[in-house]
């Protein structure tokens, strides 16, 4: 890459997520693989107890660990300076990546219920989009993701943008495959809504009719934009748009 190349590069913010603690800890096993492999050259290819047991506590002690931890504590610190602390329970990142798929089209056409309530909208919203796909689409839709993203996290550490997600065949399969099946019909439309305002009821406490929840024509407004591949954000263009080989295994 020349200069000028280096110069012009797009760069994408790095992503919270447990994804940095793994980056540190792939290291670390990378530490103790190589310092264990040296050991057994050493000793004639075998190990006894006492001999693993030297070489972890060197391990412990050395300045290559420490520096690991160092590491990871700047860069942690450099992504939470510009980005949220995420929670990260196990379906997490199925709901990152329908935000991905869809916080555009959520943000403008919800924004009359978004406004009337709170920044917790919007995460109610996914949270119900994920079980809907879950209970109607692919019943390992979360699972699925989940093992996408613990590849990812031990593939890169704590380098994982959007982009990078957005760039995986595995879960652009993954997310296509359910889309397959998102709603078309008025009923799905009713069913979709009603998946929605229970999410917003338990939320919010709110049992009745209320400005903040959704009704069918609102909820059909938002699949037909999901599906106009002329108003596309990038990673609708690499999940909805052309046909794209099957991934191996899904």
């Amino acid at each position: 890459m020349r200069p000028a190349d280096k110069k012009n590069a797009v760069t994408y913010p790095k992503l919270s997520g447990p994804h940095i603690c793994v980056g540190a800890g792939q290291q670390a096993l990378d530490l103790a693989q190589k310092s264990l492999q040296s050991a057994a050259e050493l000793r004639g290819g075998k190990l006894s107890k006492a001999d693993i047991a030297a070489v972890f506590e060197f391990i412990a002690a050395s300045p290559g660990l420490f520096d690991i931890y160092r590491s990871n504590y700047e860069a942690c610190g450099k992504i939470h300076k510009r980005q949220p602390f995420v929670g990260a329970n196990k379906g997490f990142f199925a709901i990152s990546v329908l935000r991905f798929l869809c916080f555009d089209i959520v943000r403008k056409v919800f924004e009359p219920q978004i406004k009337r309530s709170d920044s917790a909208w919007e995460m109610e919203f996914l949270h119900a989009f994920s079980d809907y796909i879950a209970r109607t689409a692919d019943e390992k839709f979360v699972d699925s993701l989940s093992d996408a993203y613990r590849k990812l996290a031990k593939a890169h550490g704590n380098g994982i943008t959007a982009v990078t997600i957005a760039n995986d065949e595995t879960i652009q399969e993954i997310v296509r495959r359910a889309a397959r099946k998102f709603p078309k019909e008025h009923l799905d439309y009713v069913n979709f809504s009603n998946a929605v305002n229970k999410a917003l009821s338990d939320k919010y406490e709110n049992y009745g009719p209320s400005p903040i929840k959704v009704s069918e024509p609102v909820i059909e407004q938002f699949f037909e934009a999901m599906r106009d591949k002329t108003k596309a954000n990038y990673f609708r263009k690499m999940v909805l748009g052309k046909v794209r080989r099957p991934v191996a295994g899904l």
